[in-house]
């Protein structure tokens, strides 16, 4: 037989975690039960997150796939079933949100109202703002690589230039086998970044902040630059993805 396989403590407890949060998730939707689903969803989260860094000598990609693959699935469809239709905003930390997140508005045409965003809540709901309405991504998807960045520079990243952030980024994600190549270009207070695609970033079209490799990108450029970055226009191509960004002020 092949060699040995060690799974790590990280994916067994992503594993309990998962069937915990699904069985939570169940008991709220079959019971309508608002504080249950909002739980049974942050569970899922947190079991990509656990899920999120597997180096190659612990676990082969193949069976890593196997393991999360049902469970990635699922997730992308509880998404395509909320029908959001903004596009992301990645928030960097601060007050409110010790580690940042993502902020999936549910119309194109939003306010970002930051001191509405708590680490606690995940529908963040006003019906005497629905433009402020969407779904809040607490610890963020792809945080776990964002903090294997600050590991490989030492420090914070706050305050990095762009050039010393993207060289960051590629030599990290590349040290992982998790990405292949990545382009960007800044001008005219846009910046445009080419993601090559591979297996970790392939298969999630317009929901590619379910992608922690892809998130863990833009969330290091929020950081780097302590605003929030909104995703303007995202094209997909044969062989990369496209994502057009711009700095957000919040309302």
């Amino acid at each position: 037989m092949g060699e040995n396989i060690i799974i790590s403590k990280n994916t067994i407890l992503g594993l309990f975690t998962l069937l915990l949060s699904m069985g939570i998730l169940y008991h709220g939707i079959s019971n309508s039960i608002i504080a249950f689903i909002n739980l049974g969803i942050a569970g899922l989260f947190i079991f990509i997150i656990l899920n999120t860094l597997i180096p190659p000598k612990v676990m082969d990609y193949s069976i890593h796939e196997a393991l999360t693959f049902s469970n990635t699935e699922f997730l992308k469809k509880i998404f395509e079933n909320l029908k959001l239709n903004g596009n992301p905003v990645y928030v960097p930390p601060y007050e409110n949100l010790e580690n940042g997140g993502i902020f999936i508005p549910s119309n194109e045409k939003f306010s970002l109202n930051l001191s509405a965003f708590d680490e606690n809540l995940i529908f963040i709901t006003n019906q005497n703002a629905s433009k402020e309405m969407g779904v809040l991504i607490s610890p963020p998807i792809g945080s776990g690589i964002l903090k294997k960045f600050e590991e490989n520079f030492g420090s914070s990243i706050s305050n990095l230039d762009l050039n010393s952030i993207f060289s960051l980024i590629q030599s990290t994600l590349s040290s992982m086998d998790l990405i292949e190549e990545l382009d960007f270009d800044e001008k005219n207070g846009k910046i445009s970044v080419k993601i090559y695609k591979n297996e970790e970033t392939s298969n999630f079209g317009k929901l590619y902040y379910l992608s922690p490799v892809i998130s863990s990108i833009f969330l290091a450029i929020s950081k780097s630059k302590d605003v929030p970055i909104f995703i303007k226009e995202f094209i997909e191509f044969e062989d990369y993805l496209e994502f057009v960004l711009v700095e957000l002020k919040s309302e």
